[in-house]
């Protein structure tokens, strides 16, 4: 998803380059094209969320690349990699990270709301929750305080707070490397890719239990 996004933003002014990049991938899509995304009873079927960004900003416009996933029965049901709407005005990652929490905030409450409209209440019983690898937005979800480096966020980003307080999602945190949204947020290392991608398409499931325990691991805030 993020090559996609990446290569789109050159479509009209393409250079060798952006056309080596696209036929790579396009190579690996074919060497993968029975391979799609497997949806298991092994896995939790309540929603979980992981919500990342880029603080490397586009240098045309200065907006960071972000991404997220929910993920049902081990599997994506939304997953997205665009970029942010607005600029972090002092390059902050915890305010691309804030930012992105509230995108993926908002399709977590969609799909409980459609849960809701099916009946299917039992899997939005407790909140949602929704894990991100920057433990200062992670906060700012839940606390009230203002600083010289969040009085600038926009009003609108503040509907984590509204939907954290409504037990509607819980933000907690992961540790990077097991991010499965760090795949959506920048080109990343043929490492990364095996470590996250097989978990993401839902061959490698990984459960609330695994999350949890990954919880009280230190890790730095990015």
């Amino acid at each position: 998803l993020a090559g996609i996004s990446l290569l789109c933003r050159v479509m009209s002014c393409p250079n060798e380059n952006a056309w080596d990049c696209a036929m790579h991938m396009i190579k690996w899509m074919y060497q993968n094209r029975e391979r799609g995304i497997k949806f298991s009873s092994a896995a939790d079927v309540n929603p979980m969320a992981f919500s990342d960004a880029s603080n490397n900003s586009d240098p045309h416009d200065g907006k960071c690349q972000f991404g997220y996933c929910v993920m049902m029965s081990g599997a994506p049901v939304i997953a997205v990699s665009k970029k942010l709407n607005h600029v972090s005005p002092s390059g902050s990652a915890s305010h691309c990270e804030y930012m992105a929490l509230c995108e993926c905030n908002k399709s977590v409450v969609w799909l409980r709301n459609l849960l809701h409209e099916l009946k299917l209440d039992e899997l939005i019983k407790n909140p949602t929750p929704v894990y991100g690898d920057n433990k200062q937005a992670n906060s700012l979800c839940v606390e009230h305080f203002v600083s010289p480096g969040n009085q600038y966020i926009y009003l609108p980003y503040h509907f984590n707070k509204e939907v954290c307080e409504l037990g509607l999602v819980d933000v907690k945190f992961i540790r990077t490397k097991f991010n499965l949204a760090d795949l959506m947020t920048k080109p990343v290392s043929k490492g990364v890719i095996d470590s996250l991608l097989m978990k993401f398409c839902g061959y490698d499931v990984m459960t609330f239990q695994d999350a949890e325990r990954l919880l009280d691991v230190k890790e730095g805030a990015n």
